[in-house]
């Protein structure tokens, strides 16, 4: 009888192993297939529901008020990329552009909270969806990699378009920011760049997440699912390593309240950054992902963005702006960040 037992112990040891081992590799497989299929296929926001959220805000500010020109731009593979130019007459003629990258799950109305800063600064802002977002036709979004490259193509569209560019800037929020700084891995045409709450690479961003969590192996089985699933290389996917023999000046701003992409990731980069051309971080108190221009205010996003563009040689002339728009303090702060 004894030995029956023990056989069947063993027996029951054995189902409870291979069950735990089951379950275990499930769950990266789980991690490998969910990480990089919520990644590269979104759920889409809908233009009004954006421009809701920019509204409840309190950051839409005088979008309504601007000349919009729709249009459509070819990018990589002939993708074609919903666009908008943004201008009042006192900045046409100016010859200064501005091309805003969205973040991810956004669409190209994010750029409602930002456009403020820019036109009261002389640009003309050109906004558009990037892809698998807004009005574009599916396809993968891989957080920057091909978004890079559609974006190169809206720069060379954007000189070949107007014809008057004479300081051309990027700006990108979150995957937005990765994506604009990648770009500088295809461009010479770019003068300067705001990265807002930008992650260093997709790799490092989502093995970060999984460590919070203590699920260390699951970065790894995502790391393979973007390859093997997608054939996107998440490693490659790297504005820090695009920032590396950059000579474009570079203004990266983080919320220090960011629960999502943490710190560290313009921290890092400004690091490499500030290596090969002027850059300047700035690192805004009790905002979180995304909320930097939310907490500090148009105002002083405008003056730290100014201040920036001054202090980098991009802007040597006096800006026109509204009566009252400059707060010195701000500029003085930006200036010792």
């Amino acid at each position: 009888m004894s030995a029956k037992k023990k056989v069947s112990k063993k027996k029951v040891l054995k189902i409870v192993l291979i069950s735990l081992a089951v379950f275990i590799v499930l769950n990266l497989l789980g991690a490998a297939i969910g990480t990089s299929t919520s990644i590269t296929h979104p759920k889409r926001v809908s233009y009004e529901d954006v421009i809701t959220e920019m509204k409840e805000a309190n950051v839409y500010g005088n979008f309504d008020s601007y000349d919009k020109e729709d249009y459509i731009v070819s990018g990589l593979d002939g993708y074609e990329l919903h666009c908008a130019k943004i201008s009042t007459p006192e900045t046409v003629g100016t010859g200064k552009y501005l091309i805003y990258s969205h973040g991810h799950k956004s669409n190209m109305y994010a750029a409602s909270k930002y456009c403020d800063a820019f036109i009261d600064l002389g640009f003309t802002c050109i906004i558009y969806d990037l892809r698998d977002h807004g009005a574009n036709e599916k396809a993968i979004c891989s957080m920057g990699g091909y978004e890079a490259q559609d974006l190169n193509y809206l720069i060379e569209d954007t000189v070949a378009r107007y014809g008057d560019v004479e300081i051309l800037g990027l700006h990108g929020e979150s995957m937005g920011a990765s994506t604009t700084l990648n770009a500088l891995r295809y461009t010479d045409k770019v003068d300067f760049v705001v990265a807002d709450c930008g992650f260093e690479s997709l790799k490092f961003m989502v093995h970060d997440m999984y460590n919070d969590m203590y699920l260390y192996p699951f970065g790894t089985c995502a790391d393979l699912g973007f390859k093997l699933i997608y054939g996107i290389d998440d490693a490659q996917v790297s504005g820090i390593d695009a920032l590396k023999g950059s000579n474009v000046p570079v203004l990266f701003i983080h919320g220090l309240a960011d629960d999502w992409i943490d710190v560290e990731n313009s921290e890092d980069m400004y690091e490499v950054a500030s290596q090969y051309a002027y850059s300047e971080i700035w690192l805004v108190e009790g905002a979180g992902h995304a909320r930097s221009r939310e907490v500090a205010g148009s105002d002083e996003y405008r003056n730290h963005i100014e201040s920036f563009l001054r202090n980098a040689g991009v802007l040597n002339t006096e800006v026109a702006c509204p009566e009252g728009a400059i707060d010195e303090s701000a500029i003085t702060q930006a200036e010792a960040a």
